[in-house]
């Protein structure tokens, strides 16, 4: 028996045994109408109620408390090692909650995650989060030519930094939603418990769900997934970032993000990528602007921010005189 059933009166463990309830999770998400039916008191009803509720309640914080350590670590951001793009997101990538990445194919998404990726190895004063990165790959293979040829430039950029870039990127492929959600599940925590790992990558989510045909169990899975996901981002303080596909519905809307409202409702920021009709010279190549833009978010503003991909990475668009 369950500590939260050995501590109830026993009308409540009554009917905590009539409605087949186990735990304080159950009890709250149980309906009422439910246990009315269960032939009990009132009172019984409410003292299990109340019961669950105090159990999993959190304690109260302060607002004053969250400026101090450890609760201000949890607003930690990740830099995206390109000026533009951090002064758009007041910072970064926000280790708290799922950032999603959404944009067609050859927008650049990869791009960002490999910057990322990299920049997250950095300690913090330079704008990472001293840690590895877990990059889930769903469709193509990981780009790791790429990301070794990015990777030298950080090594220029910071010479006095010891860093192996590439060996702490840590690649999974999976193709089906079950490999993925035990990929999270059971495969992710024992390596997150053993190593510091500052950012979770999903390229991409669209992938795994968009061939459900039941859509009451693909937001039931992807609900599964998120919770998942924000308990390792809570737990070890670390990014989540999720590649979403995007479809045509209508000439009015030519680019929507796929999934529907039952995974955008799951997500705590959405940025679009797009290339925009704009061409620059930049060291002697011509190269089209990259614009990433702020969908929605609870602590950054709707803007945009203009970029390159280049040989090196992701740059500024350098300001033409």
């Amino acid at each position: 028996m369950s500590e939260f059933l050995e501590n109830l009166s026993a009308g409540a463990k009554d009917l905590a045994e009539k409605a087949k309830i186990k735990n304080a999770e159950q009890a709250i998400l149980t309906p009422m109408a439910h246990l009315l039916l269960q032939e009990s008191s009132p009172h019984d009803i409410y003292v299990l109620k109340s019961s669950a509720a105090k159990m999993v309640a959190k304690e109260r914080i302060r607002v004053s408390d969250l400026l101090t350590l450890p609760y201000s670590m949890k607003w930690s951001r990740l830099s995206f090692g390109c000026s533009a793009l951090d002064k758009c997101t007041r910072g970064g990538i926000v280790t708290r909650g799922i950032t999603e990445f959404c944009g067609i194919s050859g927008a650049g998404k990869t791009q960002l995650l490999l910057q990322l990726s990299l920049t997250v190895q950095l300690p913090q004063e330079l704008g990472g989060l001293a840690g590895g990165v877990a990059f889930i790959c769903t469709e193509s293979s990981f780009p790791s030519k790429r990301l070794f040829e990015m990777s030298k430039t950080f090594a220029q950029r910071y010479p006095k930094l010891d860093i192996n870039y590439l060996a702490n990127v840590h690649v999974e492929h999976v193709l089906q939603s079950e490999q993925l959600l035990k990929c999270v599940s059971e495969r992710l925590p024992p390596l997150m418990s053993s190593l510091r790992i500052g950012l979770i990558i999903i390229d991409s989510v669209a992938a795994v769900f968009r061939t459900y045909t039941n859509y009451i169990e693909r937001a039931k899975d992807m609900r599964k997934l998120a919770n998942y996901l924000l308990h390792l981002a809570d737990k070890y303080n670390c990014a989540v970032i999720c590649v979403n596909q995007v479809a045509t519905i209508s000439d009015k809307q030519p680019e929507v993000p796929c999934l529907g409202l039952s995974w955008a409702h799951l997500g705590r920021t959405r940025m679009r990528i797009t290339k925009i009709p704009k061409q620059i010279q930049y060291n002697d190549k011509l190269l089209t602007v990259r614009k990433l833009e702020i969908l929605y978010s609870p602590e950054t503003p709707i803007e945009y921010a203009e970029f390159l991909i280049t040989q090196q990475g992701i740059v500024d668009v350098p300001c033409l005189k």
